[in-house]
């Protein structure tokens, strides 16, 4: 809490007078975010391949060459976000990330053509996979310093209950209103969920209504004790231009690309490749179930482990158990054996994706990380955009998976090295944090 000139206490604004700490409103608001992506990741998309195969009249290779376009557009335009979000705040992003996220749903209602089925995967994934992960994931670790990896797996419920829940959203649409007017019912299902909360709870900083991180106190009890200098005034905070001169920045980037590659590639032929070993379409939505209490069970394992063990050993260690989720995936004969894969692929992309997400502002602050992520985001989406076409290529060209799931066994432990030689935190350039005068748009 700022002080005046008497050294008296200053009223705090009235949203920030909770009897708790204002962060947490903000980290729910930020579930319901990472929830509302769903339209926009690869899992919801697994549903609907078959019908843009029968309805389209595309090949696997084709729409598999269309997601990967409309993903790498969408790596280019997270660069935008994370600028934006710097420079706007992540109210007017959540809200204008959230209207397009329906517009593109509505737009692949409409599909009947590859271009216009690549425009709809372009909106979706910048907007999805891109937008509403960022933007959630960068404002709790603004909102929280010293909690943040358990922030953050927190926020990863919203996520982890999308992963169970939309797939099988979209496949009971999809049975009971065809696959376009299941488009149209997932836009304003998105609408409906975030719009409001984004407008009417979500602040830039703690800084900007007053607090601290973590809800830290801002006097001692007694008015006559200084409390310690704001921990952000020795906070390291890298601008992007020094970040993107360090070399740490580049092997994490790397290190974080098998985990996108491969989890996107699995998951968006998942209900192509199991329903090819026998299981029905929807025993193989059903493995979503599994995956998603996996993935929250991986957010907190990695959260507790975060405060422990340095977090690129975190990484490098989830890479040994994506060659394992592969192994088990090929193994795959029995609906038993599908689970098991999904639990473990589950507790793993949780694993390593609260460990992505922790490490940015472990190393280079929180000033620029809207601008920093953006960056960073950019590398991982592109390996993600990449990910379906292998499996793709593998089917048309054997008539099997199995070529294109061998393939993806030599990315991670490469990665894993990457991590490692990313070394510790350094101590880099110093600046001023977050200041108390940002907008609190």
């Amino acid at each position: 809490m700022s002080t005046n000139s008497d050294d008296q206490p200053k009223a705090l604004p009235r949203i920030a007078r909770t009897p708790f700490y204002y962060g947490w409103v903000v980290l729910v608001v930020a579930a319901l975010a990472s929830f509302t992506s769903a339209p926009g990741q690869t899992y919801t998309f697994s549903v609907f391949q078959d019908s843009f195969i029968d309805d389209i009249g595309l090949s696997s290779t084709t729409i598999s060459t269309l997601y990967l376009f409309g993903s790498l557009f969408a790596a280019a335009v997270i660069i935008v976000v994370g600028r934006s979000l710097d420079r706007f705040g992540p109210r007017i992003m959540l809200v204008v990330s959230t209207l397009l996220l329906g517009a593109g749903a509505l737009w692949l209602s409409r599909a009947d053509s590859a271009w216009a089925l690549f425009v709809g995967f372009a909106i979706m994934r910048s907007m999805g996979q891109g937008a509403l992960s960022l933007i959630p994931a960068t404002v709790v670790s603004i909102w929280f310093v010293r909690k943040r990896p358990m922030a953050l797996a927190l926020m990863a419920l919203g996520g982890a209950a999308a992963s169970g829940f939309y797939p099988i959203y979209g496949a009971t649409l999809i049975d009971i209103f065809g696959w376009r007017t299941a488009w149209v019912v997932i836009a304003f299902t998105a609408w409906s969920i975030l719009i409001l909360p984004a407008i009417l709870l979500v602040r830039t900083s703690p800084e900007s209504i007053g607090l601290l991180p973590d809800g830290d106190p801002t006097r001692s009890v007694r008015s006559d004790i200084p409390v310690k200098r704001n921990m952000l005034d020795s906070e390291r905070s890298w601008s992007l231009n020094e970040a993107m001169h360090s070399r740490a920045l580049w092997l994490l980037i790397f290190a974080g690309t098998a985990q996108s590659l491969v989890g996107t590639g699995v998951m968006f032929h998942q209900v192509s490749f199991m329903t090819s070993k026998g299981l029905t379409s929807s025993a193989a939505a059903g493995v979503f179930v599994v995956f998603a209490p996996s993935l929250i069970a991986g957010q907190f394992l990695s959260g507790y482990l975060s405060s422990r063990v340095p977090i690129r050993y975190l990484i490098a260690s989830g890479q040994g158990v994506i060659v394992v989720a592969m192994l088990l995936l090929l193994g795959i004969n029995e609906l038993w054996h599908a689970y098991l894969y999904g639990a473990v692929l589950g507790v793993n992309m949780g694993f390593l994706m609260n460990a992505t997400q922790a490490i940015w502002p472990t190393y280079f602050g929180r000033k620029n990380l809207g601008s920093i992520r953006g960056v960073t985001n950019f590398g991982m989406m592109a390996a993600a955009a990449l990910g379906p076409l292998p499996l793709a290529l593998a089917l048309d060209l054997t008539g099997s998976y199995t070529t294109g799931l061998v393939a993806y066994m030599a990315l991670p432990p490469l990665c894993g090295v990457a991590a490692l030689m990313a070394g510790n935190p350094s101590s880099g350039p110093r600046h001023t944090g977050l200041h108390a005068h940002q907008s609190s748009a």
